[in-house]
């Protein structure tokens, strides 16, 4: 606007003036805010409020501040790496939200060789939305880890898993990945959209170490046995008809098991029961399985044999049945109560917990255990009279602590 019309709505194009005046005395370049010379506590307060894109754009900088931020270390929950041919993902997941850093093939200026400096992909950077950045830059296989490194090295202990697209990767190219990744750091492996062989299968499990997660989200061969198969610290396969009943009564020290399909019915959740409560060694934390649709749920069935209890009204909204047991054999964490949770879409969930955690539900079930030990001694022929008097009294009181007790189904 002409320097004579400075507050008219009217606008207009410079004059003369006003041109001889930006040339005499041209508008003074802002210099860049000095963030490293704010003070430790005040710097480390503004990186705090910062999201993982931020911190990306910021590394990119200077060294020094890639510097800073290695050592401030922000807290994230999960990192995912995605592998395949026409991208390197990195997924960020903090709570409920989650940042991705796409680093996309494509054409590009400098190659890389060599990563050390998020200040190298300065030149790469393309564009971001709500929350996703993406660089164009290729860059070595052999180079993917050190990327990761990179972006690990901002944030404290996350969960690291590599996510493989098996459609999208040659399987010489996932073997060559497996090497490099096995010796760096990770917790588990997903591998999705794959056809899989027995042989590729084999060949997999022989190289993953079992105290790593393993996600197999896709079709599994029938007849696909591996000593292994359920043995990983965690596990989680969209198909699971391939895994028997004896395969799980195997399952030992594992945080979780996750079946999205089995050939599972109640005689076979029955019979597992039975061996679960007995078992002298730890099992699993959560078990899900996603039973067979075919068969009707019978509560009877189910708990058939077994000492258990329910809450008079469902805990969850889509639960059609949750069956209390107590565990007969502590394990070495003293998890002495477990939980069945049957869904209405043929899910179901296995829990166990310290009676800590459950104080009403454990001092119900040890009621109901004591009871029945003393039918099974009242019934014992070697009995004395005296002693099936005693055991009368007992039981009666029994009844009448039992009686008391509300919010439960159970038979007395």
């Amino acid at each position: 606007m002409c320097f004579w019309n400075i507050g008219s709505p009217t606008p207009s194009y410079p004059c003369t003036l006003c041109i001889i005046k930006s040339i005499l005395f041209p508008p003074k370049k802002k210099k860049p805010f000095p963030l490293l010379h704010l003070p430790f506590v005040a710097l480390h307060n503004v990186i705090k409020m910062m999201d993982p894109h931020e911190l990306v754009k910021l590394s990119m900088c200077s060294y020094r501040l890639e510097l800073f931020l290695r050592g401030s270390k922000r807290k994230i929950e999960h990192l995912h790496i995605h592998l395949n041919n026409e991208y390197y993902q990195i997924e960020l997941v903090n709570k409920n939200a989650r940042f991705y850093t796409y680093f996309q093939n494509g054409d590009f200026e400098k190659p890389v060789s060599t990563v050390t400096r998020m200040l190298q992909f300065r030149g790469s950077y393309e564009t971001e939305s709500e929350n996703c950045l993406t660089f164009t830059q290729q860059f070595p296989l052999s180079l993917c880890v050190d990327v990761s490194h990179l972006l690990l090295s901002f944030y404290s202990s996350p969960l690291v898993d590599w996510v493989f697209y098996m459609n999208q990767l040659e399987i010489e190219t996932v073997r060559q990945y497996l090497g490099i990744i096995l010796s760096a750091r990770c917790e588990g492996f997903t591998f999705t959209d794959c056809e899989w062989s027995n042989e590729l299968l084999t060949e997999l499990m022989d190289k993953i170490p079992l105290d790593k997660k393993l996600t197999i989200e896709s079709k599994i061969p029938p007849d696909f046995k591996h000593p292994n198969i359920l043995k990983y610290y965690g596990m989680s396969y969209e198909d699971g008809r391939w895994i028997t009943l004896d395969d799980l009564k195997t399952i030992r020290n594992v945080l979780y098991v996750y079946l999205d399909s089995t050939i599972f019915n109640c005689h076979d959740i029955n019979e597992f029961l039975h061996y679960w409560i007995n078992c002298d060694e730890k099992m699993f934390v959560q078990m899900e399985l996603q039973l067979d649709e075919s068969f009707q749920i019978d509560e009877d069935v189910l708990k058939n044999g077994l000492i258990t209890m329910r809450p008079n009204q469902p805990e969850e909204p889509n639960e059609v049945l949750c069956l209390y047991l107590k565990i007969k054999n502590p394990n070495n964490e003293q998890c002495n109560i477990c939980c069945l949770s049957i869904r209405d879409n043929h899910q179901a969930v296995f829990n166990s917990w310290k009676s800590e955690e459950a104080p009403k539900e454990f001092e119900i079930l040890s009621l109901l255990e004591k009871k029945k030990n003393l039918e099974l001694e009242n019934e014992d022929s070697g009995t004395s009279v005296e002693r099936k008097q005693e055991i009368a009294r007992e039981i009666e009181k029994l009844v009448y602590q039992l009686n008391n007790q509300s919010g439960y189904v159970f038979e007395i």
